[in-house]
This record gives C-alpha cells, sequence and structure tokens, in this order.
C-alpha cells in the first residue's frame, strides 16, 4: 500500500502558496489534515478542513498522526511550546517546516518607470534606514530550531527568494502595510527622503504595473527545517 503523507499546516489565515511548494516537495500526494488558520479561539469548519486551534491547549491532532508539521506567517511569543507540541504529533522521521517573510526586505525585481538608477538606490537606503535593530520577533524561533528540542534534531536554515507579481491592489498593499519591524515603504522615504521622492516612488511602482502588466517584487524568506528524532 502507498502511503499518502499527511501534514498538518499552520497558517495565521493567508494563503497556502509558500506552504503548497513544501508539501509537494514531499514527492508524493500529499494530504492536509487539518489547517489552522488562527492560534487564536475560534469557530471550526470541519467541512473545509479548517480546525482553528488555542495553542495554550495543544494542537488539535493525536500524537504521531502527522508526517509533516509545516507553519508559514506565524511567529510564536513562545516557540518552544510549539516545537514540542509539532514534535508530539509527528510521526517517526517526521518534519517540522517554518517559512518567515521578511517583508521588511521586500523590494522590486526590476527597474521602475520614471526613476534613475540613483534614484532606486537611495530609495533603498532609507527605506532600510527604517529597519528597527535587533532582536526581531523571529529570532526566539531561530534560536531553539537551531538549538533543537528533546526529540527533535536542531533545524537547518536557509534562505529562499520569493517572487510575486503585484497587481495595482498589490502595490498599494505592498506600499503602505507596515511591518513588524519597520513602518511602510512609502512611509520610510517620506521620512528618509522627503513627501516629494516618496510620491514619485509610489507612482513608479504603479506605472511598473501599466507598462510591464505587473510589479514584481522580491521577498526573502527564511526557511527551518527540523527531523524528528527516530
Amino acid at each position: 500500500m502507498i502511503h499518502t503523507p499527511r501534514v498538518l499546516v499552520l497558517l495565521p489565515g493567508g494563503g497556502l502558496s509558500l506552504v503548497a511548494g513544501i508539501v509537494a516537495g514531499m514527492g508524493q500526494a500529499a494530504r492536509v489534515v487539518a489547517l489552522v488558520p488562527s492560534l487564536a479561539i475560534g469557530e471550526a469548519d470541519s467541512g473545509g478542513g479548517r480546525i482553528v486551534a488555542d495553542l495554550a491547549a495543544g494542537l488539535p491532532v493525536a500524537d504521531c498522526a502527522v508526517d509533516m508539521v509545516a507553519v508559514d506567517g506565524i511567529t510564536p511569543a513562545d516557540p518552544t511550546s510549539l516545537l514540542d507540541e509539532a514534535c508530539r504529533v509527528l510521526t517517526r522521521s517526521g518534519q517540522v517546516v517554518f517559512t518567515v517573510t521578511l517583508a521588511h526586505l521586500r523590494q522590486p525585481a526590476s527597474d521602475l518607470p520614471g526613476l534613475t538608477d540613483e534614484d532606486a538606490r537611495r530609495i533603498g537606503r532609507a527605506v532600510g534606514a527604517a529597519v528597527a535593530e535587533a532582536p526581531h520577533p523571529w529570532d526566539p524561533l531561530i534560536e531553539v530550531m537551531s538549538t533543537g528540542r528533546p526529540g527533535l534534531h536542531p533545524a537547518d536554515v536557509n534562505m529562499l527568494r520569493m517572487t510575486a507579481d503585484l497587481d495595482h491592489q498589490g502595490v498599494e498593499e505592498y506600499l503602505y502595510t507596515s511591518t513588524p519591524v519597520g513602518p511602510s515603504p512609502v512611509a520610510a522615504v517620506r521620512v528618509g527622503l522627503d513627501a516629494r521622492v516618496a510620491r514619485r516612488y509610489a507612482a513608479a511602482c504603479h506605472r511598473a504595473v501599466d507598462v510591464h502588466g505587473a510589479l514584481r517584487l522580491h521577498s526573502p524568506v527564511m526557511f527551518l527545517r527540523a527531523q524528528r528524532a527516530a
């Protein structure tokens, strides 16, 4: 009998793009046994495979029930408890995977119409200068996963680069959304340079959609994978 991997996916309520790629990498048609869109208590929708769990009460999965716990977009305040719970529900040789998108390091992947190379460099420096210094919210997670937990090997930590093509709505969200460690790009440019340059940057990002069909954005993603000890 062919074994179908069972995957527990934890999300804060976003999309499944990153996790889908991780699951596909298992080499078989994995079956998602639970999708946890929030770590707060809420309603469950068993028909859609969605379960809302309170981490303080433990993950809603039996011991040794899944082959992978895939976590995207969640930076737990207590990574030790979450990793211990992940280890509990994993089968022997199962694995836990965290992906953390470093949204404060996102940047356009191509030239922006109306901006010179020097303009782009100045804007990039202004956005970078606005990022808060460490510690960052994900630092405790990296420390715990790199050290390992009882029953869980230390994690490998790698950096990946995701590419997204944004339409006008996506551009607006990128330009005006702050991150856990920094202000929105427009706010950073306004403070670091001036309001006129911030308006030019916003206009250039939208113009890229008109000219190229989309604004292509590169986002660094931290990828942590740990194996359960046999």
